[in-house]
């Protein structure tokens, strides 16, 4: 899970840097999507690898929300991993947890407790702390990484609505085939983007790009690089999801908190970027808000009174 997500960011940087950064990140976005989707089609007709869904053309439709909240998040993910620094990307990333809450509240009528409201003071705070003295900073990237969390939130909010529908959850087999049939949806929903972006129209360029010498593993690969990027996103997601049935909630929100930290600063360190003790102070007081976050309602739980 950790190595996945760590490489996944690696390996979508450097596809950035070799097809020109910002130019074709949609058309990066879809190839990443694709190539999780040739694979969970694999699974399906390999022998004994997975079980399919068995589902009904309605029951497939019902998924349709959630490929295209993933296909948002992923097109703000990657978009603002490659306008700005990584690590910067990975600390809004890490507010996660804030934007839930607001979509909960405002659009599903969830609620939150006095705990968890407070907990939200120092994941925003710090970023903005860590936004203040960013070298890489750019407004695209700070959009486009808050525009993920807002998709990744109501993707959330869709799984929990869309797998209580009778009779949908054994139709699907399982989380595994549910992450599937979403990446599938989310890969046809992202086509549309290539065209409205108009990065179709250069085309030719980024087949010349694709198809330039290089070797395979290098950083100025971008055929290595990107279909690298997709397998590692695919997987990571999928053994996150693995692993949250396998631990309790607290646990994998404890985990996933220390993966922030150690994937910010690792990117860091790989690409060169800015570690100003500033950025590094609001990266620490955003991921401890978040951790906080996720374990407020345990803190001031009443303990049961022994008999």
């Amino acid at each position: 899970w950790y190595a996945g997500n760590y490489y996944y960011n690696i390996y979508n940087k450097l596809s950035s840097k070799a097809g020109g950064g910002t130019e074709f990140v949609m058309t990066f976005a879809l190839i990443q999507m694709a190539v999780g989707a040739v694979y969970s089609l694999f699974l399906w007709f390999a022998p004994e690898a997975r079980p399919k869904p068995k589902m009904t053309f309605s029951q497939v439709m019902k998924l349709a929300p959630l490929g295209f909240c993933a296909a948002a998040a992923h097109a703000g993910a990657v978009f603002s991993l490659s306008a700005g620094a990584v690590s910067f990307a990975q600390i809004v990333k890490a507010a996660e947890p804030a934007f839930a809450a607001g979509v909960g509240y405002t659009v599903y009528g969830s609620s939150i407790s006095k705990a968890k409201m407070v907990c939200l003071i120092p994941i925003i705070g710090g970023i903005w702390i860590a936004s203040v003295k960013e070298l890489d900073f750019t407004w695209a990237a700070l959009a486009a990484a808050g525009g993920a969390n807002v998709a990744a939130a109501f993707r959330g909010q869709e799984n929990k609505r869309t797998m209580a529908t009778p009779g949908l959850k054994e139709a699907v087999g399982g989380a595994g085939n549910t992450y599937a049939v979403t990446t599938l949806w989310a890969t046809v929903m992202l086509i549309p983007l290539i065209f409205i972006t108009g990065e179709y129209q250069k085309f030719d360029q980024f087949v010349a790009m694709w198809n330039a010498d290089g070797k395979a593993g290098t950083d100025g690969n971008l055929r290595w690089n990107t279909i690298m990027s997709g397998i590692t996103f695919y997987l990571y997601n999928e053994v996150s999801t693995i692993a949250l049935k396998k631990i309790s909630g607290v646990t994998h929100s404890v985990a996933n908190t220390a993966k922030r930290a150690i994937i910010i600063v690792g990117c860091a360190i790989a690409f060169g970027e800015s570690m100003a003790p500033v950025k590094m102070a609001g990266c620490a007081i955003a991921i401890g808000g978040t951790f906080l976050y996720a374990i407020a309602d345990d803190l001031v739980k009443p303990k049961a009174k022994a008999a």
